[in-house]
């Protein structure tokens, strides 16, 4: 389910926090002032608020280190994504440096930056993985290890050529990889939780209830939201491909 969650798209990982807690929060306020249950409900008014405090706090520790793991992980994204495009661009300015030897690794520089910003990113934007395709990777690499070139300028680009792979591996593993569930599991349960204690505080009139379960629903589903866009980096567009464009349009100007 969270994996179904999270690899739709934005509007439906904005949206379906919002409407699974609202629903949820309907539901503790139907059930404390309007169900059946409602005189066991009354017979426990005075619980003091202080006493559910540490629920609310747990909740904000837990959501803060989910919160923190995702950023982490998308900062990194970011980070392989520059070095696939330093690799690739270090790799074109020495092919054009050395000249028609070399034209053939520059050929296959531009393939496989035009394989990745054509079919394999737009794939990532919209599924959040792609398939494993290594054929432009591995014809470059076959270019660069074939060619007549000095072998100072060869080792510079074999050099090049190992940081972009490993680049490329990463932003891959990135772009599937998810917080791990019971971390999800655990900032929801202790969100709902927390839900639960507001309205037991406010056991005895439903309109303050009301409020304080929308102030702090809508605090929940908001940051809920915000965390599972950022979640895959590459499905939610956050991570950007500036960086190959611009290796790319170096060559063409």
């Amino acid at each position: 389910m969270l994996d179904l969650w999270l690899s739709s798209n934005t509007l439906v990982i904005v949206l379906a926090p919002f409407v699974v807690l609202y629903s949820i929060a309907h539901f503790i306020g139907w059930i404390t002032h309007r169900s059946p249950a409602r005189p066991y409900f009354a017979s426990c008014i005075g619980i003091a608020g202080p006493y559910f405090a540490s629920v609310a706090i747990l909740f904000g520790l837990f959501a803060a280190f989910l919160g923190n793991d995702v950023q982490r992980r998308g900062a990194n994204a970011a980070a392989a994504v520059f070095r696939e495009a330093d690799g690739i661009g270090t790799i074109l300015r020495l092919s054009e440096a050395v000249g028609k030897d070399a034209d053939q690794i520059k050929a296959e520089a531009l393939a496989y930056l035009k394989f990745v910003l054509d079919e394999e990113l737009p794939k990532m934007h919209k599924r959040g993985a792609a398939p494993n395709k290594l054929g432009k990777e591995r014809t470059l690499s076959l270019a660069v290890l074939n060619a007549s070139i000095a072998p100072a300028v060869q080792t510079a680009m074999l050099g090049a050529l190992v940081t972009v792979r490993e680049a490329r591996l990463e932003r891959r593993s990135l772009s599937g990889d998810i917080s791990s569930p019971l971390s999800w599991f655990a900032v929801i349960a202790l969100g709902m939780l927390t839900q639960i204690a507001i309205a037991v505080v406010q056991l005895d009139k439903a309109r303050p209830q009301a409020l304080a379960l929308f102030v702090f629903t809508t605090a929940f589903a908001t940051t809920v939201a915000l965390i599972g866009v950022a979640e895959r980096p590459f499905s939610g567009r956050i991570i950007d491909a500036e960086p190959l464009r611009q290796a790319l349009a170096s060559v063409n100007s």
